[in-house]
């Protein structure tokens, strides 16, 4: 039998499709063969080697010419039919390695991807939705507490355990409710991170162990008579925005807190017979619970309270909120306006918003 002529770089390049062929084989040794196929707008020569495994015929695609050269192509032939002598399908390795190719490209990318540098990016990406004094308490926090132990390590190799110390650190100090919302702060931030593929899973773990339970202490409120008249003296003197100045006053003639008020919206205002229709979700929960969700919290308003928001709705009262946000009225006045106010005019920690609600019961102003 005559030796069969093994393929020459002079026959690969002179391949061309065959008349009333789209394709057909070149036949070079041990199963290699080069398959020439005509394509809409060029010939393509794909490198192919046949092989057999598991009683079953196979394919093992090796590259195309020219950029897999006729020598490159029968040393990737031989080292497949290596694998084929260890019982090994070169195919399915063939993908493994890929996918092993994918992970660590994965693992490169994602070792370039501090805490720091991810915290930074779910900051910005955040930065519309807060106030400019929770934009600052947020990166103040995180550069003071988490960035000083684990803003250089990468994202997907911080351990749970590298995480809970930085966070027992700063309960040591006392500051568990500070401890309490860096572990928030953080979660958030590794949750960003699972979205966007740089982590497989979150490793934070239960935190509840790591911040000691916050005991329940009622909040300041003064209720003495003459403290409480010097008090309503000084909101009627306070120099701040109008719309703030309002909310204060109105305070202690509603018996809300001051996260009710401040959430008021225009249309829920019934001045002809002085009432104000809360919704139930807009009340505290343990309240909205006592109501059918379709049902309201009715607020009787009275003569002096009708008036300041009557003046109120003077300038706010072509937007839906009656207490909008200083950036605009898409969203309420910032949860922390009236509390600073107070503290402002001397009362800090003697009295916050939902203080009034306390006053209101033992002496109510009207």
């Amino acid at each position: 039998m005559a030796k069969r002529k093994l393929l020459t770089d002079k026959d690969i390049k002179a391949a061309k499709p065959e008349a009333g062929k789209r394709q057909y084989k070149l036949v070079d040794h041990g199963g290699l063969y080069l398959l020439v196929r005509q394509n809409k707008h060029a010939i393509g020569k794909y490198w192919r080697l046949a092989y057999r495994f598991g009683h079953k015929q196979k394919d093992l695609a090796l590259g195309t010419y020219p950029q897999v050269s006729l020598k490159e192509a029968r040393d990737k032939a031989r080292d497949a039919k290596k694998l084929l002598e260890k019982n090994i399908d070169p195919s399915q390795q063939k993908k493994e390695d890929k996918q092993a190719a994918i992970q660590q490209q994965f693992q490169n990318e994602a070792d370039s991807y501090t805490f720091e540098a991810v915290a930074r990016e779910w900051y910005e990406h955040n930065l519309d939705g807060w106030s400019d004094n929770t934009e600052k308490t947020i990166l103040s926090r995180l550069e003071r507490y988490m960035f000083s132990r684990v803003g250089n390590i990468p994202i997907n190799k911080v351990t749970k355990f590298q995480l809970a110390d930085a966070i027992k650190a700063i309960t040591k100090t006392g500051k568990n409710d500070t401890a309490k919302k860096v572990t928030q702060m953080t979660r958030n931030i590794l949750q960003h991170a699972f979205s966007n593929g740089l982590i497989e899973s979150i490793p934070l773990g239960e935190t509840k162990a790591l911040v000691k339970k916050k005991q329940k202490n009622h909040l300041p409120a003064i209720i003495d008579p003459k403290e409480v008249g010097a008090l309503l003296r000084s909101i009627d003197a306070y120099q701040g925005t109008f719309v703030v100045c309002c909310a204060l006053k109105l305070l202690p003639y509603v018996a809300l807190r001051s996260g009710e008020l401040r959430e008021a919206k225009w249309a829920e205002f019934d001045f002809e017979n002085a009432l104000w229709t809360v919704p139930a979700m807009q009340l505290k929960q343990d309240k909205a619970k006592k109501l059918n969700p379709e049902n309201f919290h009715l607020v009787p308003l009275s003569k002096q309270a009708i008036v300041i928001l009557q003046e109120l709705k003077g300038l706010t009262g072509l937007g839906n909120h009656a207490f909008p946000n200083v950036r605009g009225d898409h969203r309420p006045m910032s949860g922390n306006t009236i509390n600073s106010a107070l503290a402002s005019m001397g009362y800090k920690d003697e009295m916050v918003g939902h203080g009034f609600v306390v006053v209101n019961k033992i002496w109510p102003r009207y």
